[in-house]
């Protein structure tokens, strides 16, 4: 379920392509034909004299909408003539949205959830939206939950996320470019960027890249991000998927591209660097000294969830000489007894977590998932120590890596980081600290040669633009932020704040 097939040739019932026909009765034929086997189809004939007929899918239309619709034909007049008349002159209670004359135009209306209105006699149809509108409300994001600042979340309708974005940035520089893919579900995709402020170059670089998904299915935001990222093999990724309209819009006025998936709750955004994982729309609405060490604890996280276990198993399997004389041998009395390496006890500990995470997402709600995951990871390794199997502080260690990795504020970053930290461990128990250093060598290569959309990853630490460290490390006060962001080929003198005068005059014009 949910497999995307490129290029897989379909079977369909009939392709409807070309005009219309001016025969009410054979465009009913055609219709019923590509429509076979859908009972969802409705044709509902307007008497009395039945030459107009309303085609809609019961199921995804409104039935209060659809009985005013028909009682106005109804009222109209016997003549189909007079219909005819009301339609062209909008004098029903639901204006006629579009005139098609076009076969794929009009199923696809009917596929939306349109009513369609063909008339004997005319090689065109009026069609009516009267589509039943269902999805969620907009609520608190899932995943990106943050104290302070919007507690709104994106949900599965793209024009609620456009307007969610609307009514944070109110310009009309604001450009939404909108186009369809997949050839079965033809899903909306919305392309926003501020013109004046993003780079033309990577604005056409993602219709470039948008525009050669060959595809029968887009279900999903992933799917586009799977298809036009760089580096599709990489572990890192080089779009940012986000939940918040606040995060994006924040991207947006930076002069990056977002694009939005019709049925996804996520939108994506690029070009991003490897920094921006480690930043939070939370560090925004605090004061910038608060955020600093926020970050920093943020960065501290990362390189603990990454090579904490791996320089722990180093130290006892090879380095014992730089361990204090008291505490090396309290570490050699705690594993006296224990029958498997380190290596092998932080490899079990992994997996012991691995799969109790999974089983704490995929388990109901109702009986607490994260609750039952700690718990279980807690209790699991109290047994372990108890029994012998592993040393206790075998288990402190994998405890607070699997806790700690938590403290990244995006869901995917904090996947790849937690996994990648597996590698470190494994060459730590073969080579110690050298197999550490060879794979932190080999994964800072590889985050060195990424782009994402011609924007190198590292940018702004590699290459180094000083400018663009007010925002990476630190996060200088808003007064002191007079520039955009380095690297993205855009015109930094356009300043998103005034410096504050000297004089203790307010800085504000």
């Amino acid at each position: 379920m949910g497999k995307s097939h490129l290029e897989n040739p379909v079977i369909e019932t009939q392709q409807l392509v070309g005009p219309l026909n001016r025969s009410l009765k054979e465009n009913i034929a055609k219709l019923k034909a590509a429509f076979q086997s859908c009972d969802d189809i409705n044709f509902l004939y307007i008497k009395p004299e039945n030459k107009s007929c309303l085609i809609y899918l019961s199921d995804i239309v409104s039935s209060q909408k659809l009985n005013e619709l028909h009682q106005a034909f109804s009222s109209v007049g016997e003549a189909h003539d007079s219909l005819i008349k009301s339609c062209e002159a909008d004098r029903l209670p639901y204006q006629v949205s579009h005139v098609e004359s076009e076969w794929s135009a009009l199923i696809e209306k009917i596929l939306l959830g349109y009513a369609i209105l063909l008339t004997d006699g005319q090689e065109r149809a009026s069609t009516f939206n009267i589509s039943h509108p269902i999805g969620r409300e907009v609520t608190t994001p899932e995943v990106e939950r943050t104290v302070e600042g919007p507690k709104e979340g994106f949900v599965e309708q793209s024009q609620v996320n456009l307007h969610l974005i609307r009514q944070k940035i109110r310009t009309p520089s604001l450009k939404v470019n909108r186009l369809t893919l997949g050839t079965q579900t033809k899903t909306q995709i919305t392309i926003l960027y501020i013109e004046g402020i993003a780079n033309e170059k990577i604005v056409q670089e993602v219709h470039k890249r948008l525009s050669r998904i060959k595809t029968d299915s887009i279900l999903d935001s992933r799917y586009v991000q799977s298809m036009i990222s760089d580096a599709p093999f990489s572990p890192f990724p080089t779009m940012l998927s986000t939940e918040r309209p606040d995060r994006v819009s924040a991207e947006l006025l930076e002069g990056k591209v977002a694009i939005l998936t019709d049925g996804s709750p996520s939108a994506l955004v690029a070009p991003i660097t490897f920094v921006e994982y480690l930043h939070s729309s939370e560090d925004y609405y605090n004061s910038s000294v608060v955020s600093t060490i926020i970050r920093w604890v943020r960065f501290l996280g990362l390189f603990v969830a990454l090579i904490l276990p791996a320089f722990f198993v180093a130290v006892v399997t090879f380095h014992q000489d730089l361990l204090q004389t008291p505490l090396l041998i309290r570490v050699a009395a705690n594993r006296a007894n224990l029958p498997y390496p380190a290596l092998v006890e932080a490899i079990f500990m992994y997996l012991t977590y691995e799969l109790l995470r999974e089983a704490g997402l995929r388990m109901p709600k109702i009986f607490g998932g994260p609750i039952i995951t700690i718990l279980g990871l807690i209790l699991i390794s109290q047994a372990a120590v108890t029994a012998g199997v592993i040393g206790p502080l075998m288990s402190i260690v994998v405890s607070t890596t699997a806790l700690t990795a938590f403290i990244l504020p995006n869901y995917s970053f904090h996947q790849i980081i937690r996994f990648c930290g597996i590698p470190l461990l494994l060459l730590s128990g073969f080579f110690g600290f050298m197999g550490i250093l060879v794979g932190l060598m080999f994964g800072l290569a590889h985050l060195v040669s990424l782009r994402s959309f011609g924007i190198p990853y590292l940018s702004p630490v590699s290459p180094s633009r000083k400018e663009g460290w007010k925002d990476v490390f630190f996060r200088v006060p808003w007064w002191a932020m007079e520039t955009l962001p380095p690297g993205l080929g855009i015109d930094n003198d356009k300043t998103n704040t005034k410096p504050p005068k000297r004089n203790g005059e307010d800085h504000f014009e």
